[in-house]
């Protein structure tokens, strides 16, 4: 420290040295020292600053010039070191100012002037300090700028020194701008670029002090324009050097502010400078006129421009205060200039982003764009303003290709509008001035381009208030423009993303805003119906305009399928499904809409919409919902995420609206579409409701009674794809709008089938366990099979046109042959397995009864046996499996009935049908001719245990006879044998039965073969011999003629069966000779009287020696018994005599 002392003296002894050389040695040491910066030194400077102070100001007017500039030097370390000028007096600032002042006005050489100005430009003294001294210090820097010595080193250090100024003294140099600004703006239109780059830095850096600019200085402004400065641009203009005119013209139109409304003519003149920059073909330049512009902004916004509203005012009746609704958000424009200022400033703006232009051209309008929002702060959120200046650029920006460069200038514009449509949802006490809109999110900010200079991107907050219900309509329309971007094969699918999901996005948060719209307990039925059509007309007019766009029209389609979702989630249900509020169904679509006809969905009362009818808005967007997946393709890669909705929507909307409306709209709507793409999309809609009833476990809901609308709209239903089949080609290709390429190929319909089959019993096994116990379980197969049987008589009626149908589907046939087996199938057995799960007990299965569906469901199942054994048949192997499931299905109905009733009806009903089986039996495979002999075998059981029992009489006989000539002897032993076995068990104990006509020859037949009996007291022939009385019936016998011709031997056969059936118990035999009748009595003595005269053989052993077996020369006696015998032996004889029993 003693030793900087020590030097620190020695430097003032050689200050204060008369000699130039001692003072030339004295300043450079110190210099040295200065540059050392020590702590050490700046203490010893600081407490030696006074003496060393002024003999350095001293030096600053030595007229050696290097003496002075050394000193000039060390004068501004002194007085830039903060340590150091805390410890400089009032009276030393005084004179170091005043002296820097006289130098720099006073000489004549450039060193020093520069030095002298380049001190006050870093001097870090206080504003107190300064303030007294500034118009001084102000004249002198006036005359640095423009220095007769002709320096631009002075004159940049001049301009470094207005800056310190207007740092330190802001408000004092925006009084006297006028005096320093025009010698700097000047400048901007020099020839030498060092000197316009500096004016220009230096009108950036103090922009805050003179813009919005004092009126004086605008005056200057106006009169240098007039006289010179307007002439310049021009001729700069004329001369190539368009960025520097355009860069200046910026700054002057900026310096007039508010005065230039008060110069008309001369801002018109000036408009012709950007007029020619705009339009053009450079870059560069439309940028730099894009910056400039700003300038323009700058001059003719002066928010507040709009008069606000009391929007928020709106008391209720708690006392509360709410956010307002009606109209009025942005109240009246304040005087028609300012609204003339906008369009004048919008116009080149909106050109730019409408021309194919570079998209940095795009990019730097949409800055300048962004900072005209951010100007007009809260004026901006007036819906005359969002018209003017928001509408334009986001519709031109909206419709730029995505090409891979203009989707920064769409992103930037997307997050606006989001920011825009998400401050309807802030918070009650949401402050809009707190709120910052970033011109770009982090994403954006990191993909734009690098873009240099005055066009890199700014930050400006931007005030979006709560929107009202005013501008839904400007919000729809720009979601609808963002979705009609056109579509680029170029794009990569990454760069889709946000395209395809930011009009979903910004939509569902629209309807968060209007949702709590509706939540206001003050919001009226007008305001309500107001966005029910506003969202509802968006959303036609999307599906209905872009579908005729061919180009994306599949994701088109996508894309507002998730618009009608996002509707039906994020609206109140109680209000789109109120009947409060209707709409008219002007849905294009189903303007010429006709049912199927010749199915009777009409006349079943279910049909309820039409168009221009009023409707609920969930009907409305069903309708709108439905028409856009009709119109798909169902072709794309989208498909699966298209049926994938329909199927979820659908169970939303049975879950949130009424499920018995919704099922009635969607089946009538299914029933007015018949075309490619009907049956997926019946998968989805039978897969929703599936899933929907596994849920609820409970159809209450759909109210499912006898004769109504759930009833028949979920047999219609069921039935729809059944009829969808059953249609003639030449309807489904009318539907298809004569199109050959989307007519379903074979294997495409045969894998849709097989879909729809397993779909279908599991649906209908969903519906009937919901319906397990209920009464209106009857009602729904009834309502089921009535429509079923319309399906199938259009099927019938169908297949009259063979040629027709097998020359385009030749499979289809087959297919539906399966689809409608597995109805008749799926039908059958749940009423089977329902009715034994919910009796338990047998003791109660006996209430059991055929309802009329499951009686038109078998005689359905007959009528389809029939045609798939004489139509497909002729074409097809008949031994389908389907024939055999069939079989076992009608089995394990069977199984079901007990009473007699059911049991006889059923018979009614099957026994000519099963004639017809019989006759294909031979044809059919191993397989199912199991399944038709189970199935005669469970006939056959079913009227044993019948309950109350089965008379077996002459005329129930009458009834089987049919069936039973040709099953009590059929070629198979697995057919005959337990038809025999039911004879035996059945009328063969009978005792007084009239036989059938066509049943003689087969009971004689198997009666002479001991298998069968004819009732209680006529027994088989192999069974009848007995010990103790004659016998009753002609034994088996041979004739034997040798040796004798007048009598012939009757010898019996040995009887090869059992003993056990050659004798019968005696208690058996008096059991049947009591119940002979009179007539039987006498017939039986009679016989046994002739078996007396038996020619001496003795009794057991008959034979008819009276028999005439050769010539008749027999006398009258032998005449007479050979006649008896021979009617014995005659089986016409033995069958008239059973007659007459």
């Amino acid at each position: 420290m003693s030793n900087l002392s020590d030097q620190l003296e020695e430097i003032q002894s050689l200050i204060y040295s008369p000699t130039k050389s001692n003072k030339s040695l004295a300043y450079s040491t110190l210099s040295h020292l200065q540059q050392q910066s020590s702590d050490a030194l700046i203490q010893t400077l600081a407490l030696s600053s006074q003496s060393l102070l002024r003999r350095i100001v001293a030096d600053i007017h030595d007229d050696d010039e290097e003496i002075a500039a050394q000193a000039l030097k060390c004068l501004g370390f002194m007085i830039y070191h903060p340590a150091i000028v805390s410890e400089i007096s009032v009276e030393d600032v005084k004179l170091v100012l005043e002296s820097l002042v006289k130098l720099i006005t006073t000489t004549k050489m450039k060193s020093v002037c520069n030095l002298g100005v380049w001190c006050i430009s870093i001097q870090q003294l206080s504003e107190p300090l300064l303030a007294p001294h500034f118009h001084s210090l102000l004249r002198a820097v006036v005359h640095a700028i423009d220095n007769p010595i002709g320096s631009l080193s002075t004159t940049f250090e001049a301009i470094q020194a207005v800056i310190k100024l207007a740092t330190l003294l802001s408000e004092n140099m925006r009084e006297l701008s006028h005096i320093w600004a025009p010698p700097i703006y000047r400048r901007l239109l020099s020839s030498d670029k060092r000197d316009r780059d500096m004016s220009e830095r230096c009108l950036l850096k103090i922009r805050s002090t003179i813009i919005p600019p004092p009126i004086d200085l605008s005056k200057v402004l106006v009169r240098d324009l007039k006289t010179k400065l307007l002439t310049m641009m021009h001729d700069m203009l004329t001369s190539g050097m368009k960025v520097q005119t355009i860069q200046a013209w910026g700054w002057y139109i900026r310096l007039l502010g508010s005065h230039a409304l008060k110069n008309r003519h001369l801002i018109n003149d000036m408009l012709k400078i950007p007029e020619k920059t705009f339009s053009d073909h450079d870059s560069q330049v439309q940028i730099a006129s894009q910056v400039a512009w700003e300038g323009l902004i700058d001059a003719l916004i002066h928010p507040p421009m709009i008069l606000p509203c009391a929007t928020n005012a709106a008391k209720e009746d708690d006392g509360t205060q709410k956010k307002g609704t009606h109209k009025g958000n942005s109240g009246d424009i304040q005087n028609t200039g300012s609204l003339k200022s906008v369009r004048l400033i919008m116009t080149p703006l909106i050109g730019i982003m409408l021309s194919n232009c570079d998209v940095s051209v795009h990019m730097a309008c949409l800055n300048t764009w962004c900072y005209l929002l951010h100007r007009l702060d809260t004026s901006l959120n007036g819906s005359s303003m969002i018209n003017l200046v928001v509408d334009p650029i986001f519709e031109a920006a909206f419709q730029l290709d995505p090409d891979g460069k203009s989707f920064w200038a769409r992103d930037l514009c997307i997050n606006l509008l989001d920011d825009f449509i998400s401050a309807r949802c802030k918070p009650q006490d949401y402050d809009p001035r707190n709120h910052v809109s970033q011109q770009l999110s982090a994403k954006t900010s990191m993909n734009a381009p690098i873009i240099s200079g005055s066009c890199s991107w700014k930050q400006y907050p931007i005030i979006w208030l709560p929107w009202d219900l005013s501008l839904l309509d400007f919000h729809l329309k720009m979601i609808y423009n963002l979705i009609r971007q056109p579509s680029r094969q170029t794009v990569c699918h990454d760069n889709w993303v946000p395209a395809d999901d930011a009009p979903l996005r910004l939509f569902r948060a629209v309807l968060k805003g209007v949702e709590q719209e509706f939540k206001r307990s003050s919001i009226d039925y007008d305001d309500i119906m107001l966005c029910l059509n506003a969202v509802l007309k968006f959303l036609r007019n999307m599906c209905e305009e872009l579908s005729l766009d061919g180009s994306d029209r599949n994701r088109l389609h996508h894309i507002s399928l998730q618009f009608m979702e996002a509707v039906s989630e994020e609206i109140e249900p109680t209000i789109m499904g109120s009947p409060l509020y209707k709409v008219a169904l002007n849905i294009k679509y189903i303007e010429n809409l006709q049912m199927i006809p010749d199915i009777g969905y009409e006349k079943s009362g279910v049909c309820s919409i039409g168009y221009m009818e009023m409707v609920s808005p969930m009907v409305y967007l069903s309708v709108l919902y439905f028409s856009v997946v009709v119109r798909s393709t169902l072709s794309t890669s989208k498909a699966d995420y298209i049926l994938l909705g329909m199927q979820q929507y659908f169970k939303f909307m049975l879950s949130s609206f009424g499920p018995l409306e919704s099922l009635v709209i969607t089946t009538e709507l299914l029933y007015k579409h018949i075309g490619p793409g009907c049956l997926t999309m019946w998968i989805a809609i039978a897969e929703g409701l599936k899933n929907y009833i596994n849920d609820v476990k409970d159809l209450s809901l759909f109210k499912m009674d006898s004769e109504s609308k759930g009833c028949y709209a979920m047999s219609h239903l069921m039935s729809y794809p059944l009829l969808v089949c059953s249609c003639a080609q030449k309807d489904i290709m009318s539907a298809m709008s004569g199109s050959p390429s989307e007519t379903p190929s074979s294997p495409q319909m045969k894998a849709e089938l097989e879909q729809v089959i397993t779909l279908w019993k599991s649906l209908y096994g969903s519906i009937c366990t919901s319906l397990s116990g209920c009464i209106i379980v009857g009602s729904f197969s009834e309502a089921l099979v009535s429509v079923l049987d319309r399906c199938l008589d259009k099927y019938t009626s169908m297949l009259t046109c063979a040629n027709e149908l097998h020359l385009n589907f030749k499979d289809l046939d087959l297919h539906l042959i399966s689809l409608y087996g597995d109805a008749f199938i799926c039908i059958l057995k749940n009423s089977s397995s329902s009715e034994s799960s919910s009796d338990g007990n047998t003791k109660h299965c006996y209430d059991y009864k055929i309802t009329s569906g499951i009686k038109g469901c078998l005689n359905l199942a007959i009528r389809y046996m029939n045609l798939s054994q004489t139509k497909i048949g002729t074409v097809t192997p008949i031994g389908l499996p389907m024939f055999s499931r069939l079989y076992s299905a009608l089995a394990l109905f069977i199984r079901s009935l007990h009473l007699k009733q059911d049991i006889v009806s059923f018979f009614e009903m099957i026994s000519c049908p099963l004639l017809e089986w019989l006759g294909y039996m031979e044809m059919q495979d191993e397989g199912t001719s199991d399944q038709f002999e189970l199935l005669w075998t469970e006939m056959l059981n079913c009227l044993r245990r019948s309950q109350p029992p089965i008379v077996f009489d002459s005329a129930f006989l009458k009834l089987q006879a049919s069936i039973l000539e040709k099953t009590l002897d059929h070629s198979k032993l697995s057919i005959s044998e337990p038809t025999i076995t039911f004879w035996n068990s059945t009328y063969g104990e009978q005792i007084n039965l009239d036989y059938p006509q066509t049943l003689l020859h087969v009971l004689d037949k198997l009666w002479r073969q001991g298998r069968i009996n004819l009732n209680k007291r006529s027994l088989p022939l192999q069974r009848c011999q007995s010990k103790s009385e004659a016998i009753t019936a002609p034994p088996r016998f041979t004739v034997n003629t040798a040796h004798n011709r007048g009598s012939k031997r009757v010898e019996l056969v040995e009887n090869t069966t059992d003993s056990k059936q050659k004798e019968m118990p005696h208690s058996s035999l008096k059991r049947k000779r009591s119940e002979l009748t009179e007539h039987q009595k006498e017939v039986r003595r009679a016989q046994r009287g002739r078996g007396r005269d038996c020619g001496g053989h003795g009794i057991g052993i008959q034979t008819y020696t009276t028999l005439d077996f050769s010539q008749g020369n027999e006398d009258s006696q032998g005449n007479e018994d050979s006649q008896d015998s021979e009617d014995i032996r005659n089986p016409e004889c033995i069958l008239q005599m059973l007659r007459n029993r």
